[in-house]
């Protein structure tokens, strides 16, 4: 699930670091031993979609649980703006505070924490003091765009940056320091989920805003020209294009992946696995020239080339996570080379029951290969029991067929057929089964509408704080047949999780 759509009942608004501590202990009390996140970097005012950040590395302030900040001052939790949520009045208003809690923190220099802050940042360095810079004179530019700075900034140019760093040290400290915060909170985080025996899972994006600290700071990596897209297939006539940058490939190879490194290391430090988006596009890329007379097409071509960068790439990252688990986001029209080369890597892909099918007939999960993660679906579909709603009634018997569950006449998934297909679901062959949350309490909310832009997108949470869910009979009855399903299934119920449940 979304950070975002988590609740607390001391949030300011939007879902918050250490309110995943709570989630992951009632999560391992019902068998649940991952949880997977949607990406956590630091996206630009008016921006909602997690796959649109402004840095690769930044943590959003957004997310940090103020109320457990030394002499941070408290702030009023935020409402709903038109069902979206305020993200740029909680992200300003928990930077103010911030703000003044570094004012009281710089005071005692000689501290253990003073020494931790110093440590933090020298050893992120390579990515923290671009990022802080970029966003403090994004502030000063009045959020402009970095392309439309002058032109010493925008080219980089030392003494320019130089004299930025001067002039906005003291925004570039309190920048540094948010980023301190969220990543003690974040081990907090971590310790709690390790104690409960539960993985954390995150999500690396493909690529980043064009608008964004890393384009800038590393402008020869990127082709300004060219933005990154898909090409025409059976979930779009027209291709898609995403508006986000290309790839220079050629370049970034020439670097050996540097800058894949730096994010894999960093996933390692957050995460126990982490899921790689769009993993077709590290073998080809489907490029979108800004000059319509040129043409469209992948980078590279012809399928050796793009088999070589793909393994070139799994290699890097794989060295680089040293023990994180990269699960490939291998969904849509991608060749069955890349799933063969995946495979051959250990590196699992995806198996998604509504679309794991030939022409009408579905494939029995017991089937799937191991090196795999089963679902039911993902941020962008529908949740089940919508999914289950629109299926002909021919449709539903053939899924049926395939779980090896009697046909149903009923177009709603009940609670008693909820409690089959997730049974059989549980029992397959994936080495994972990892389920969005309303796919497990059969809640019908759902997270995104690809292509379409609505406030609802991206905007979804809990009905209600964490804490209080989990106290719910209704949810207790249903946590209560998933931890009989779990343990039929011999999947997650161990020591840690009995011991949470306990």
């Amino acid at each position: 699930m979304p950070l975002f759509s988590l609740r607390n009942r001391r949030d300011a608004g939007v879902g918050e670091i250490l309110d995943l501590i709570p989630l992951v202990r009632w999560g391992a009390s019902f068998g649940q031993r991952v949880v997977q996140l949607l990406p956590i970097n630091e996206t630009a005012p008016g921006e909602a979609s997690p796959y649109n950040a402004l840095s690769a590395f930044a943590i959003d302030p957004l997310y940090i649980s103020l109320h457990a900040v030394r002499d941070a001052p408290p702030i009023v939790a935020a409402a709903p703006e038109d069902r979206r949520l305020p993200r740029e009045s909680i992200r300003a208003t928990k930077m103010a505070s911030l703000a003044r809690a570094f004012e009281a923190f710089a005071q005692a220099r000689a501290s253990s924490r003073w020494r931790r802050f110093e440590r933090f940042r020298k050893q992120q360095g390579e990515w923290l003091e671009d990022y802080a810079l970029f966003r403090a004179l994004k502030d000063e530019q009045a959020l402009g765009s970095w392309e439309g700075w002058p032109l010493p900034l925008r080219d980089r140019d030392p003494d320019a940056l130089m004299q930025a760093r001067r002039v906005l040290a003291e925004r570039i400290d309190v920048l540094c320091f948010a980023q301190w915060v969220a990543a003690e909170q974040w081990a907090k985080v971590r310790r709690a989920a390790q104690a409960c025996r539960v993985w954390l899972k995150g999500d690396l994006p493909f690529v980043i805003s064009r608008d964004s600290a890393d384009v800038w700071a590393h402008q020869d990596e990127f082709d300004p020209q060219c933005s990154v897209g898909a090409p025409p297939d059976e979930f779009s006539a027209t291709g898609q294009s995403w508006g986000l940058p290309m790839y220079d490939w050629e370049r970034i190879r020439a670097n050996d992946f540097s800058w894949w490194r730096r994010r894999a290391r960093q996933a390692r430090e957050l995460y126990d696995m982490f899921r790689i988006d769009h993993i077709i596009g590290f073998f080809r890329t489907y490029s979108i020239p800004d000059d319509p007379a040129r043409e469209r097409g992948f980078v590279p071509l012809g399928e050796a080339a793009q088999r070589e960068q793909g393994e070139s790439f799994l290699r890097a990252v794989i060295e680089a996570s040293e023990g994180a688990l990269p699960i490939a986001e291998d969904l849509g029209t991608v060749p069955d080379w890349v799933r063969q080369t995946l495979h051959r890597f250990g590196v699992p892909g995806y198996k998604v029951f509504r679309w794991e099918r030939r022409d009408s007939v579905y494939f029995d999960p017991r089937d799937y290969d191991a090196i795999s993660v089963a679902t039911t679906g993902t941020h962008d579909t529908d949740s089940l029991v919508e999914w289950w709603r629109g299926l002909s009634s021919d449709e539903r018997d053939n899924a049926l067929a395939a779980l090896g569950i009697d046909p149903s006449p009923s177009a709603e998934m009940t609670s008693a057929l909820h409690r089959e297909v997730l049974g059989r679901l549980y029992q397959a062959g994936s080495a994972f089964v990892i389920l969005p949350l309303q796919d497990l309490f059969r809640w019908t909310e759902r997270i995104n509408v690809p292509g379409t832009p609505s406030p609802e997108n991206w905007n979804w949470r809990l009905l209600r704080p964490v804490e209080d869910l989990a106290a719910d009979p209704a949810v207790q009855e249903t946590t209560r047949t998933l931890r009989q399903l779990v343990r039929a299934a011999q999947r997650g119920m161990a020591a840690g999780a009995t011991a949470a449940a306990e």
